[in-house]
């Protein structure tokens, strides 16, 4: 893992703004159109792919291949070709304190994951997770409360 290092990330230093002890795998993607703003104590594993606005908490796991994405395709009008829809607004996902984020879980833009959370490997979020839960599945849905 590869402790964060300012210099690295010096074309988000607007809109990307991290807490201490931030650590990173290998070959993560963080978009610089996005404003991602994440606590203390967050790890984050290989090749995750941040592109969503984000505020996430302190004390934050994300396995290695979680994608934080959204903000799909204006498809209403059937005379414009998907290539030149344009894209709808950006909502931002809020993923509260202490929460682990399982390999490769995909989590939809405009979601809010409650603090003591769990979202399982694979799981694909697209409503809001209650606090200390265990959400699974694609779309996840409750397994059982912690």
């Amino acid at each position: 893992m590869h402790k964060y290092r300012y210099w690295k990330f010096s074309l988000f230093k607007r809109n990307f703004t991290v807490g201490n002890n931030f650590k990173l795998g290998k070959n993560c993607f963080v978009s610089s159109k996005n404003k991602i703003r994440i606590s203390e104590n967050f790890f984050m594993g290989n090749y995750c792919h941040l592109s969503s606005n984000l505020e996430i908490g302190k004390n934050v796991m994300f396995a290695s291949f979680v994608s934080c994405v959204g903000g799909d395709h204006n498809i209403e009008d059937i005379n414009i070709k998907m290539n030149q829809s344009g894209r709808g607004t950006l909502k931002t996902t809020v993923i509260k304190d202490n929460v682990w984020i399982g390999h490769g879980a995909i989590i939809m833009h405009g979601v809010t994951i409650e603090e003591g959370s769990i979202v399982a490997a694979g799981s694909v979020v697209t409503k809001n997770i209650s606090s200390f839960s265990i959400y699974g599945g694609n779309p996840a849905k409750l397994i059982r409360k912690r």
